[in-house]
This record gives structure tokens, sequence and C-alpha cells, in this order.
């Protein structure tokens, strides 16, 4: 049997575990941790999880950026990355857009807001856990197409592509940008689409661009500019909300 898996949504303030069953095949969320002020602290609860779980490896939530680079994030993630290699084998495993995607799956549960708030951590951990699991098992039961790991501490090798949802968007003076879809949120009964842009400096901020979803005659999805400013700053702040509650 392949063993258990343990995996972390790593935080500044919180870490989000999430454990595999004993085939290594479906993963359930674990209690967060409260980071300690020592590194040290970190390593030794950590290590007695993966004690308790008997698990054979640890999956780490590695945050590049949207354009694959390594930014602030990713690099803030790595001293416990490198330390945790002392307890257990450690894989490093992408977790761009873990946490919205964790969040849209409780969304789609019923789950309030609050709720939300108490399970996210280990929901975004488990989110980065079954991915690697599945791609695990498909790569090892000889699906084609599939990459090997990534290399913990040579992030640009074996990494496995992801199909995150791209559009193009041409600015004032025609130059054509790429753009991730990040998020879908709904309100007050309509949807709109939150978009960050792919090629953005590592050093700026990336500025999210807000669009309107609404169907076509052929009943296809449409995404359309938001010319009320009353309306955009409605949902710009509804964005707001939802990011500064996922760092509390």
């Amino acid at each position: 049997m392949p063993g258990r898996v343990l995996a972390l949504d790593v935080g500044q303030r919180r870490v989000g575990v999430a454990v595999s069953d004993e085939t290594g095949l479906i993963a359930q969320p674990l209690p967060p941790l409260v980071r300690a002020p020592a590194l040290e602290d970190d390593v030794r609860a950590i290590a007695a999880l993966a004690d308790r779980w008997q698990a054979a490896e640890i999956v780490v939530g590695w945050p590049v950026n949207l354009n694959g680079s390594v930014g602030p994030q990713a690099e803030a993630v790595r001293p416990l990355a490198e330390a945790l290699q002392r307890v257990r084998p450690v894989r490093l495993w992408d977790e761009r857009l873990s946490t919205r995607g964790a969040e849209r799956l409780l969304i789609a549960q019923n789950v309030r807001r609050e709720r939300r708030r108490q399970l996210i951590d280990g929901m975004a951990a488990v989110w980065i856990l079954q991915g690697y699991l599945d791609h695990r098992h498909q790569f090892e039961t000889g699906v084609t197409g599939m990459a090997d790991d990534k290399d913990l501490f040579n992030p640009g090798e074996g990494e496995a592509e992801q199909e995150d949802e791209v559009i193009v968007l041409t600015d004032e003076d025609g130059h054509e940008h790429e753009f991730v879809v990040v998020d879908v949120i709904e309100v007050e009964s309509r949807e709109y689409a939150i978009l960050l842009p792919i090629d953005a400096p590592e050093e700026e901020e990336a500025e999210a661009v807000i669009l309107r979803l609404e169907k076509d005659a052929d009943g296809d999805d449409i995404l359309v500019d938001i010319d009320d400013e009353a309306e955009w700053e409605k949902v710009a702040q509804v964005y707001e909300n939802m990011l500064d509650e996922e760092e509390e």
C-alpha cells in the first residue's frame, strides 16, 4: 500500500492540515495548527502529527505566482519545507487557487460564511492533497500525459501542468494581456468573474479585473464590462471582504 500522506497549507498564522487514508487515495481535513513563534516548534508539532497518522511523506502547498514564478509567498514557505525534510520526505505541490477552490466547494455545500472561516484552512489542505493524490495515482497507473512530481527544491523540474482558465483582454492601446479567472462570486443574484493578470511584474501587486457573467443568444456564458460604477464598487467591496476574512 502507498501509505498515508500528510498535507500542509502553510499560512502566516495557521497551517491547514489534511491526511490521506491508508490507500493514499482520499484526503480528509484535520484541525489546523497555530503557528508557533519558533520554526522548530512548528516542525515538532508537524512531526508529531506525521507520527500519529503514520504518514510516509509530507506534501507542502507551494504558493507560486499565477504565472508560475516563485514570489515572496512561496519563499516564505521554504524554511519550513526544508526543515521538515528531517522528519519525512517532502513533496512540493502547486497550491495556486487552492483556498478559492476550497471556498467554492464549501459554498456549493451551503456552508454558512461563519462556518467556512473555521473550515477553510483544512479544506484548502484537502484541495492540495487530493490534487497530489489524484496526480500520483494517475501517474502510477500509467495514464499518459502526466508529469512526475515536482522536485521540492528544484521547482522547474517535473512540474505537473494545471489547466487554468485563461482570458485574453485587449487594452485601450490595442495590446493583449492574459488573465486567469481566480474566482466567480455572486452579488445580488448576479455572477461576476474575478480575473488577475498572468504577466504582472512580481514586485507589483496584481490588480484584479471584475467582469459580469451573462448569457448570449445561444445561452453560452460571456463576460461583459461593468459600466455602472456603483455596481463595480459593490462587487469589489464584496470581494475585498472575502479576501480579508481569509487572512484573519
